[in-house]
């Protein structure tokens, strides 16, 4: 059974982040915590972590009260090798930018239950994409902001450069603050777009870091390679789910391709979701049930929900939702009647 959003949580070191670049904008961030029911105590220790839950009121309240559209560039500047535990040190002592993206794309269920991150190559070009499972809640922007922001603020602090990103995309509208992320970035940022994600020239984050360190990072692989392991135990069909998302909406998940990402056979596969009580063709289907819930809860028109989900057209992803749900996508809050627009989407 996939975790609810009660039960995911997110590393102190996170939240230490916020909690500085509220401190540095005048608000008392423990007596926050405090009204939030969060022990201000576990700040002291990288290994403890926050409810999801917590996390985000804890956000909610800090925007309110700092009244700052560019909140999420503070917190971006708080980020240390300790903000992303046993990951951000490895991070730190990679060989290239490369390396140290492709290790925070590894591990970002560990930093966060609710965020994933997926690596792709396409004509010399990187892109580190990122999904947030919310629940069905609408999403916090101003999380998603400071992510993306902490990435980039966190290579350029390991390189010592500018490290500045292709372009910048957005899944959600436009926000006042949009020059000031641009100058941030020092490129392109793009609103509405299909998907969240950053996207690097290969080249250049290719190019070696003289600091490095890769026998160390190496050892602190195996440590997060643990720690990873410790958080999804019993929920392996979290980890099928993660890659299902890394392979939508380039291609269908199959049980081939999800097994030879996870280095197992398909037998096996089948035989560690079953043992969870739950099967490889459930796990996507309410993958992409919860999916198609978010994106039309965003307003996405259906032709944009359809292509990211991987189905061959409106009609097909209309007759599958309403047999999974009973409804009609129309029907969903936030779904904008508009015409199909004419992106082009994968078979199903």
């Amino acid at each position: 059974m996939l975790q609810s959003i009660e039960q995911r949580s997110a590393l102190a070191g996170w939240v230490l982040a916020i909690v500085r670049a509220m401190e540095a904008k005048g608000v008392d961030a423990r007596a926050v915590m405090a009204q939030i029911g969060m022990d201000a105590d576990l700040l002291e220790g990288g290994y403890s972590r926050y409810s999801q839950v917590q996390v985000s009121q804890l956000w909610k309240r800090a925007v309110e009260l700092t009244g700052d559209p560019t909140f999420a560039l503070t917190v971006a500047q708080q980020v240390r090798p300790a903000t992303f535990h046993a990951v951000g040190y490895a991070m730190s002592c990679s060989a290239t930018l490369y390396r140290a993206i492709s290790r925070f794309a590894q591990y970002t269920r560990l930093i966060s239950d609710s965020a994933t991150a997926t690596l792709t190559e396409n004509d010399g070009r990187v892109l580190l994409d990122f999904h947030f499972d919310t629940g069905g809640e609408t999403p916090i922007y101003e999380t998603v902001d400071t992510v993306l922001a902490s990435v980039v603020a966190y290579l350029r602090w390991i390189s010592n450069d500018a490290c500045d990103p292709l372009a910048v995309r957005f899944a959600h509208d436009p926000l006042p603050s949009r020059d000031a992320f641009a100058r941030f970035f020092g490129c392109p940022v793009d609103y509405d777009a299909p998907q969240t994600c950053l996207v690097f020239d290969k080249e250049q984050i290719s190019r070696p870091i003289l600091s490095s360190d890769e026998e160390l990072a190496s050892l602190l692989d195996g440590a997060a390679s643990r720690f990873l392991e410790q958080r999804m135990a019993g929920r392996f069909a979290v980890r099928v789910r993660d890659l299902m998302i890394a392979q939508l909406p380039e291609e269908i998940p199959t049980k081939a391709r999800t097994a030879s990402l996870l280095g197992l056979t398909e037998r096996t596969l089948l035989r560690r979701l079953k043992d969870e009580g739950t099967t490889f063709a459930e796990v996507l289907r309410q993958l992409r049930e919860e999916l198609a819930f978010q994106y039309l809860r965003r307003g996405m028109c259906l032709s944009e929900v359809a292509y990211l989900l991987g189905f061959s057209d409106n009609g097909t992803f209309s007759r599958a939702f309403k047999q999974w749900t009973g409804r009609r996508p129309s029907t969903i809050s936030g779904y904008p009647p508009l015409p199909a627009d004419s992106r082009s989407a994968h078979a199903a």
